[in-house]
């Protein structure tokens, strides 16, 4: 995380909240605690072990390549300005002429919306009956 200006800030918040879940899980019962204290401490283990490089080469673990320090200033990773300049610059190359003539899909899609609209008018119209039943069957019950 050598790019990333925020890593050490993280990493001291993390360790500020790892000391202070102590006090905080204090008053749980024994059995949590218990769990939680050897949970942590075999993770912790783990990592330690799986970072030596004799264990790496026993367990056939690949390596992990590393980058090659640039140069030029340095930009965070984060830089959306940056990315979309390079984006920009791949995409300058011609781009293939269209067909002139519409696609068939939207003429299809023409036809279909006319039936969408034949069906929201009926939909309308059952709405519109619906609403007189239920007001004739209101104006019945109040009569009684």
């Amino acid at each position: 995380m050598e790019g990333n200006p925020a890593a050490g800030t993280m990493k001291n918040v993390s360790r500020a909240l790892a000391v202070a879940s102590v006090p905080l899980t204090m008053n749980f019962p024994k059995a949590v605690f218990c769990y939680w204290v050897t949970s942590n401490l075999f993770s912790l283990a783990y990592g330690l072990v799986l970072k030596a490089p004799g264990v790496k080469k026993f367990l056939r673990v690949p390596e992990v390549p590393v980058a090659p320090p640039t140069t030029g200033a340095k930009s965070s990773p984060f830089d959306l300005f940056s990315a979309l300049k390079q984006l920009s610059k791949g995409r300058k190359e011609p781009t293939p002429s269209l067909p002139v003539e519409p696609p068939k899909l939207l003429q299809h899609k023409k036809s279909s919306s006319s039936g969408i609209g034949k069906r929201i008018s009926s939909l309308e119209k059952e709405g519109e009956r619906f609403h007189r039943r239920t007001l004739q069957g209101r104006k019945k019950n109040k009569k009684r």
